[in-house]
């Protein structure tokens, strides 16, 4: 499904050969933008803690400043 139809529906989709790791990664993200950026929100739609919703992002943050450097 391409990206934009995957933003109109609230799905989104990965494709075979993407780790646990980044399909959870997308899930996070996508469920950020769908609330507007409620990290509450987003928590309790995944089911998680808000806690493990913010070392989560704080991870991500890393990760991406690692790549840069």
């Amino acid at each position: 499904m391409p990206a934009a139809a995957a933003a109109n529906t609230g799905e989104i989709g990965v494709h075979v050969g993407t780790t646990v790791d980044e399909a959870e990664r997308l899930l996070i993200l996508h469920t950020l933008e769908a609330t507007g950026q409620n990290k509450t929100r987003a928590a309790e739609i995944l089911g998680v803690s808000l806690k493990t919703l913010h070392n989560k992002l704080k991870e991500y943050s890393r990760a991406r400043q690692d790549t840069i450097a």
